[in-house]
């Protein structure tokens, strides 16, 4: 009887046991917060030297390496500016320039600092915090750290501490994060504790046992949970409709005919009706108030109508989703990538969600993302949405709390672009000269011979001169013979020599090097992350000049707006050839 007892005994808790670990493991519909770990190996042999070539930026060297996807670019950019302290800024690579990289795809554990090498002072596990509904990474550091003085360092900690936090103006609430615990200026701690990955289980559960009124809703894998009054949710939907050309019908009649003397009326203004181009008609049944007999009636009768039924507790995802999954054209999915736009700039905008084409042509895959705006200066500038929507791609920002949001019309005071003559090397050099403001002349005689020295008298004609104290700088299209040459440098002038069969460029790096000028030539990127602004990024090929500002000069017609944007935020200018 004793051994029977005990047999039962142990089988009750290996059966506790087993559905206890069911109930904690993630089931495949759950939303997940995934931390991974960015130290910078210390092994010499995982590291290799790359020359920047013409055309590179940071992260397409990163695309180029082996094993390396797109969600492993955050980490590699942080792993190769700790590899490279003495490159101040690796958006701004010039050709030539030499950079150290990992020698290869480095994994998790390769990267991972071991217990031996972890920091001993301050290095405390870090305090989980769950993230309420409002809050704010500078809400928090105020708050629960008590810090008030100079947060950005604090901040960047924090983000250091949950690598997942992609966007420091975008968190959720009821995730769970790590914040620094112990002295602030301790590097972050080891990544993993028992107690956020308990917190983190319960949420799993928690996650998994909360149901949504139907298993289409369950399907959808969304962080967002933006839940808006009905009214405002209507006009977010019928604006992201209306901006697919689309129409959505809110008032009045639709009428469908049933027979020859018979039709069905529908009263838009409770059963609001979305148009899409692809000429799908989807009624929008928000109160439950169609029956089954009239969704049957539609479905039998015409193919491309639709009647979706929508609750309150459907968020604009899980509604959109719904609408869109009718469409034989359009598709509603999660952003896994920043989407790139145009070419000349290359523009990389992170948005959360994508309406795409099924089976499109490239040119016209993407037609519309939608970001959800948690914060004021989340809001991306207005030249970003214009230049994307001038390359047909629409973007819209949501807010949890009032809807359809964005930035008012940005009104730039830009003097004409200055367009440098390329008819000749001599005109090019002159309008170049002449924008960085050093007085030149053209087509100026120059005396080689003298009749009172040589017995006769001998001039040429330089293209441009430019006067430099007692001095001049000579300026010539065509070759000279080497005794003229060697004449006019020992009477102290210096001389570039340009010509018209070499590309602008080239003539133009002769001049500025010949005046003494600091450029550079290469690619440049511009971040709105490191001017405290959304997830944005714009790349074009072109020369740095910098004198008391700083010139970009390039070889394309530059967006006025984005153009705009550089001089009010970055302080630059556009020249163009």
């Amino acid at each position: 009887m004793r051994k029977i007892l005990w047999l039962t005994l142990i089988a009750a808790i290996l059966s506790t046991m087993a559905s206890y670990s069911q109930a904690i493991s993630p089931k495949e519909d759950t939303a997940q917060l995934t931390f991974s770990k960015t130290a910078v190996t210390k092994n010499k042999s995982l590291r290799n030297t790359y020359t920047v070539q013409p055309g590179d930026t940071l992260s397409a060297i990163i695309r180029r390496m082996p094993g390396i996807k797109e969600k492993d670019i955050p980490r590699y950019y942080r792993i190769i500016k700790e590899l490279n302290p003495d490159i101040a800024n690796l958006d701004g690579l010039h050709v030539g320039q030499t950079i150290v990289l990992p020698g290869k795809s480095v994994s998790e554990d390769q990267t991972a600092p071991s217990a031996s090498n972890a920091p001993s002072s301050g290095a405390t596990e870090p305090l989980a915090y769950r993230i309420k509904q409002g809050d704010s990474l500078i809400r928090i550091i105020h708050r629960e750290l008590k810090i008030t003085k100079n947060p950005q360092k604090i901040l960047l900690l924090v983000q250091s501490l949950n690598p997942a936090i992609k966007n420091v103006n975008k968190i959720y609430a009821g995730h769970i994060i790590r914040l620094p615990k112990g002295p602030l200026t301790a590097k972050p701690a080891e990544q993993t504790t028992q107690q956020l990955e308990r917190i983190e289980a319960t949420d799993q559960v928690v996650s998994s046992r909360e149901g949504t009124p139907d298993q289409e809703t369950k399907d959808i894998k969304a962080k967002e949970s933006v839940i808006l009054p009905p009214e405002a949710r209507l006009a977010v939907i019928k604006h992201i409709i209306t901006q697919m050309n689309g129409t959505m019908l809110t008032s009045g009649n639709y009428y469908l005919p049933v027979s020859k003397t018979g039709q069905l009326t529908i009263d838009c203004s409770i059963i609001p009706v979305v148009e899409l181009d692809d000429r799908t008609t989807i009624f929008l049944d928000f109160e439950n108030r169609a029956d089954s007999h009239l969704k049957k009636i539609i479905s039998d009768r015409w193919e491309n109508h639709h009647l979706v039924k929508l609750n309150a507790k459907d968020d604009i995802i899980v509604a959109l989703s719904k609408i869109f999954k009718n469409s034989k054209t359009y598709e509603l999915t999660k952003a896994q990538n920043p989407v790139v736009i145009g070419s000349m700039p290359s523009l990389d905008v992170i948005v959360d969600w994508l309406i795409t084409k099924k089976d499109p042509k490239p040119s016209s895959a993407k037609t519309q993302g939608l970001r959800f705006v948690y914060e004021n200066n989340g809001l991306l500038p207005r030249a970003i949405l214009n230049y994307a929507r001038w390359h047909s791609f629409i973007i819209t920002e949501i807010s949890p709390k009032t809807g359809v949001v964005g930035k008012p019309e940005e009104i730039y005071s830009l003097p004409p672009v200055t367009v440098l003559p390329t008819t000749s090397a001599r005109d090019f050099s002159h309008g170049l000269l002449s924008y960085l403001n050093i007085p030149a002349e053209k087509d100026v005689d120059i005396g080689v011979f003298n009749i009172n020295q040589d017995g006769f008298n001998l001039s040429i004609k330089a293209d441009i001169a430019v006067q430099r104290g007692d001095k001049k700088t000579l300026i010539f299209s065509r070759q000279l013979p080497p005794q003229f040459v060697s004449i006019l440098q020992k009477a102290g002038n210096e001389i570039i020599f340009v010509s018209d069969q070499d590309e602008p460029g080239k003539n133009m790096e002769k001049i500025l090097r010949g005046f003494h000028f600091a450029f550079a030539p290469g690619s440049f990127t511009f971040s709105g992350l490191d001017k405290n602004q959304p997830p944005y990024h714009f790349s074009f090929s072109g020369t740095k000049i910098k004198t008391d500002k700083v010139t970009y000069v390039v070889n394309f017609d530059f967006n006025q707006e984005l153009r705009g944007l550089m001089q009010e935020v970055w302080s630059a200018n556009i020249v163009r050839y």
